[in-house]
């Protein structure tokens, strides 16, 4: 993150109003979302090492039921958040490098 900061080619950082969607226009809100970030976050570390991630929370609030019966009432918020450092499983079978990339 220091290295990022010092390397940002951005550096009057606008102020930028986080976007949420509803999951029917997902590549449109990507792109939106990732060149709202490039407005305030432009750098070599950026461009090399730094990807988003997809998170969607749905309302499965027990109080209220879709006609279904599920708990909720179905209500979607989809974000595209920025990511630098991103954990994976491994699973025990992996012995080598290579056997993680594939």
């Amino acid at each position: 993150d220091g290295i990022h900061e010092d390397l940002n080619r951005v550096l009057n950082k606008p102020y930028i109003e986080d976007k949420e969607g509803d999951g029917t226009n997902d590549e449109g809100d990507a792109i939106i979302a990732w060149q709202n970030y490039l407005l305030r976050d432009k750098s070599i570390i950026v461009d090399l090492f730094q990807g988003q991630l997809r998170n969607m929370l749905s309302c499965r609030n027990k109080c209220v039921q879709k006609d279904d019966g599920t708990p909720g009432c179905g209500h979607k918020s989809v974000k595209f958040e920025p990511f630098m450092y991103l954990s994976l499983p491994i699973s025990d079978k992996t012995s080598t490098l290579a056997d993680c990339i594939e």
